[in-house]
């Protein structure tokens, strides 16, 4: 009898030595993970980035800068660089057509109106066939 409990206890030690093991290995990829992801140059990678709702924000990206078009109606995201300054300039045409690269819907640009009061940028939004804005462009670069 003695000699099956201790079979049973070294099982039970094996085991205990495995799952420690196991957490001890989980935790060191853990931390490995938190400092790669901190070891990005500012910057650079993860960020916020401003929605750009004015022709002149739209204006300011220029060749070779990345922007994002970012569709509420599918709620994708597509990722560009601008290759022309007439891609811009197409971007904040007033009644110009955009399409979504994901949903493949057509879209409107549209100014709010002249620079008001205090101001000096002239608002544009991208609207649906409703006139509900659904796409906005956000510069990732500059």
């Amino acid at each position: 009898m003695q000699h099956s409990a201790r079979i049973d206890d070294h099982g039970k030690q094996t085991k205990n030595m495995k799952t420690t093991f196991k957490t001890m290995l989980l935790a060191a990829i853990a931390t490995s993970l938190v400092t790669v992801v901190s070891a990005a140059p500012p910057g650079k990678g993860v960020g916020t980035f401003k929605k750009a709702s004015s022709v002149e924000d739209i204006q300011k990206i220029k060749k070779g800068d990345h922007y994002a078009l970012v569709c509420k109606e599918c709620d994708s995201v597509t990722f560009k660089e601008v290759a022309t300054a007439e891609e811009m300039k197409a971007l904040c045409h007033d009644g110009g057509a955009m399409h979504c690269g994901s949903c493949e819907k057509k879209f409107t640009v549209k100014h709010m109106g002249p620079a008001g009061k205090g101001t000096t940028k002239t608002k544009m939004t991208i609207v649906n066939a409703e006139g509900r804005e659904c796409m906005f462009v956000a510069q990732l670069s500059q």
